[in-house]
């Protein structure tokens, strides 16, 4: 074979392996990307691209709503129809896995640019001092291209050649599918089945708890780390989001999700205080559902570590609404005369829950027969 025959024959091999690969990526689209495009894809669940797929709802479908959720995987439980009921608006629950305030201000800022929005209603679940983004996390985790400004060409041909075993593993995949629903929330029906097939047992605290729980002792009783620095990237991204909704003239509305105790141990100290209260001070009065209370302290109301049930979610929005509560501290308006306040309770209550722990060797967790169980029915 003649050098000129040999190298039309490689390119031509190569091409047809390029062509495989994309044409095998493109069909499977074992992310959801190529499906997303048009907006109204709803069949993906959270181990796909949702970062991708709710943007393209926003572009394509922002007609349908006058206010936006936005926050992590937490934010998920909570349903549209019920945030309506806050101020009567058609919310949208643009949640994402992992939540954090590079990506909070990439849809912030999209969102208050590009639609007619009302209100951006932004849940803040504390993990996000953890680390400003998660784009080290993998593809899934990535800001899309239409939010970041980066080219979207070469998002596009980089989700053409992703490892192909991705693909293949998505063909012999025979999992169960639980995709999120049309406006947006987390599809929670496979952790409520766990809670049924587990009720009343030792099992469901063990399993699905127990092992980070027990990490988080440490932190416990060494202290939480230092996250200032993270927090300061967090505080200017807040600033920056509070200052994009005053110039489009949308509201601009902050909360702190609940937070089950076997987590809120990792977090509690100086970092987070001063975070607290800077977020206060730049969103004005902030509802916290992060407190010492018993519905934290019951992990029944938790369908793992760090996130809670629809109904814990109602009961949020119910709070946020004026209703009466009938859980002592599950819910406190924070404002600039009583964030020290609060902040120095908190103190208080730590100091307590870290001498019950050295004396007993676990928090005074609540079991499913106590009143603390927001969630009566189940199924």
């Amino acid at each position: 074979m003649s050098p000129k025959k040999w190298f039309i024959s490689f390119l031509c091999l190569i091409i047809a392996t390029l062509l495989v690969i994309s044409g095998t990526n493109y069909f499977v689209d074992p992310y959801g990307y190529f499906r997303s495009q048009s907006g109204d894809c709803y069949d993906l669940d959270e181990n796909d691209y949702l970062r991708e797929q709710k943007a393209q709802h926003i572009k394509h479908f922002s007609d349908n709503y006058d206010a936006y959720l936005i926050g992590g995987s937490k934010a998920g439980a909570l349903r549209t129809e019920k945030l309506s009921e806050l101020d009567g608006y058609r919310y949208y629950n643009c949640w994402v896995m992992s939540g954090n305030f590079e990506d909070y201000e990439a849809y912030t800022k999209y969102i208050v640019e590009n639609t007619n929005a009302k209100k951006v209603l932004l849940q803040i679940s504390t993990s996000e001092i953890k680390q400003f983004g998660r784009e080290s996390r993998g593809a899934v985790y990535k800001t899309p291209a239409m939010l970041s400004g980066e080219s979207k060409a070469s998002e596009y041909i980089s989700f053409l050649f992703k490892n192909l075993k991705l693909s293949v593993d998505e063909l012999t995949d025979d999992s169960t599918k639980y995709p999120c629903l049309k406006t947006g929330e987390r599809n929670l029906t496979k952790y409520y089945d766990y809670f049924n097939k587990t009720k009343g047992t030792e099992e469901y605290y063990n399993f699905l708890m127990k092992k980070k729980v027990d990490r988080f002792y440490k932190t416990l009783k060494k202290g939480a780390p230092d996250k200032s620095a993270v927090t300061r990237q967090c505080i200017d991204s807040l600033k920056r989001m509070k200052k994009l909704c005053d110039k489009h003239g949308v509201e601009f509305q902050v909360f702190f999700g609940s937070l089950f105790a076997g987590q809120m141990i990792a977090y509690e100290g100086e970092s987070f205080y001063n975070f607290l209260e800077q977020v206060v001070q730049v969103a004005g009065d902030v509802w916290c559902f992060n407190t010492f209370n018993d519905v934290a302290l019951n992990p029944y109301n938790y369908y793992d570590i760090a996130h809670y049930y629809y109904e814990i979610g109602d009961l949020m929005i119910d709070t946020m609404k004026g209703m009466p509560c009938k859980y002592d501290n599950f819910g406190i308006l924070l404002t600039e005369d009583n964030v020290r306040e609060e902040i120095a309770n908190r103190r208080k209550c730590i100091e307590e829950w870290r001498k019950y722990y050295l004396e007993h060797g676990t928090l005074p967790f609540q079991g499913i027969e106590d009143d603390s169980l927001v969630p009566k029915i189940y199924g």
